[in-house]
């Protein structure tokens, strides 16, 4: 039974490539520093039922783990979790007592929390309070009509839909069982079949019918939430981030339902699968430079929209990498963009990413549209977060490039120490304006570690 799986069934662009990992990334000491960090960060985030940290307690029957150790976010989130598998931090049972946990906060049809803001049946809250109840939007700890609206949407965040199916995917991996899928769990109203309810919960972002990619409407009215680390951006048209999420989750549950004998199913997934694979590329490559002859300089980033927010994408480009969503042909190009942004650091400091260029000329280096000030949070903070994805990604145009960067992020680590020897492990932090918020920050730590060891990278 293989306990070290990667958090999506999609294979990485290094696996797919068909490269064997030989060369060292790092050190055997930084790898244990960065190991050892990992794994205490994501222990100080655990509560246990009844559990006490500070102020607040676990009121659930379930073992929970918050976003950060210093319970900056003290609630449950849905994607934080999810960023926190594909190694031996979670237990399987753990995981299980999360899918449950989030099924008993899933509708069975659509709540109208008031006039211009709308949970739709099956949708997956964006996090969970103590008490077991459910706040579907960013921005406050409401559950009931005070959540959602402006600034944070019409319809809960797209992304956390897709890190539920990939929880499910990796419980089954790790188990090796399909009880689970095969079970009945509790939801709102009543009981369903897991199995059954990861098909509901699959088709709830809006989706183009052309081309697979999920998309969103006037930033006016439905101001969509694409991803959760961008919940203080707006965007229109198709979206790339939910679409990558997407991709990964199709290709999970194509594989679990080819265990439980559904072949149709399993077959109509895989169609989405390869569908979702072209129109990415199709729809959000773009060329970042040309020669002056004209001619292709053989670089581009992904946009992470076709409306608004039609940016490069840095943490949706190197995401896609990652998880293999990008034929060949373009992952060269976009690896090799990775690897500029890195050397003439427009998107990279400390080992630490920002998810716009600073030579964007949108808006100055920030989002076209945001509630935070350029060089603050997701519009332009450098987060720890996409560390791994970009550090593989880059693998692949230069390792030097990728050695360097890797070894830039463990000093980030010695570099920034608390009074307990622990390091920082900010949320996010700028070093030109001295900002930083949310230490002991798990995605921040862990998801790093983790993403570089799924690609082979780490030993």
């Amino acid at each position: 039974m293989q306990r070290h799986y990667a958090i999506f069934i999609v294979v990485t662009a290094l696996a797919s490539a068909g490269s064997v990992i030989a060369e060292s990334l790092l050190s055997p000491a930084d790898e244990a520093i960065w190991r050892d960090e990992a794994r205490r960060v994501v222990d100080s985030a655990r509560l246990d039922p009844g559990q006490s940290s500070g102020k607040w307690r676990n009121g659930t029957s379930f073992v929970l783990h918050v976003p950060g150790g210093n319970m900056g976010y003290p609630a449950f989130w849905v994607r934080d979790a999810a960023m926190m598998l594909g190694g031996y931090f979670i237990a399987a049972r753990e995981i299980e007592g999360w899918i449950r946990l989030i099924s008993s906060t899933i509708l069975a049809e659509d709540w109208m929390v008031r006039p211009g803001v709308l949970v739709p049946a099956f949708a997956v809250p964006d996090h969970i309070n103590f008490d077991g109840k459910a706040t579907y939007y960013p921005g406050n700890y409401e559950t009931g009509a005070k959540q959602g609206g402006k600034p944070w949407g019409k319809f809960p965040p797209l992304d956390d839909h897709f890190y539920f199916l990939v929880m499910v995917h990796h419980q089954w991996k790790m188990t090796g069982s399909l009880a689970l899928m095969r079970s009945r769990v509790k939801i709102a109203s009543g009981e369903v079949n897991l199995a059954e309810l990861c098909e509901k919960v699959y088709h709830v972002a809006p989706s183009d019918p052309a081309t697979a990619l999920v998309m969103a409407g006037d930033v006016d009215t439905d101001n969509a939430k694409d991803f959760g680390f961008c919940d203080a951006e707006s965007k229109s048209g198709k979206l790339l981030f939910p679409s990558l999420l997407k991709y990964a989750a199709a290709s999970g549950l194509a594989e679990m339902f080819v265990a439980l004998g559904q072949e149709a199913l399993a077959s109509s997934y895989r169609t989405d699968v390869g569908l979702l694979k072209a129109s990415i590329v199709r729809t959000f490559f773009h060329e970042s430079r040309r020669t002056q002859d004209g001619q292709q300089s053989g670089e581009g980033w992904l946009h992470s929209a076709t409306g608004v927010g039609a940016q490069p994408d840095v943490w949706g480009s190197a995401f896609a990498l990652w998880i293999g969503a990008l034929e060949e042909r373009v992952a060269q190009p976009v690896a090799r963009a990775l690897v500029r942004a890195y050397r003439e650091k427009t998107a990279v400091r400390e080992g630490c990413v920002r998810q716009i260029l600073t030579t964007d000329q949108t808006n100055r280096g920030g989002w076209q549209i945001s509630v935070s000030s350029i060089g603050e949070y997701q519009n332009g903070g450098y987060w720890g977060t996409p560390a791994g994805w970009y550090i593989a990604g880059m693998w692949r145009a230069d390792r030097d490039a990728a050695r360097n960067m890797a070894r830039d992020y463990i000093q980030f680590l010695r570099t920034h120490k608390r009074a307990d020897d622990r390091p920082e492990a900010w949320e996010w932090f700028n070093p030109d304006t001295g900002r930083s918020a949310n230490p002991l920050y798990v995605a921040t730590v862990a998801l790093p570690y983790l993403s570089l060891k799924q690609a082979g990278l780490l030993h």
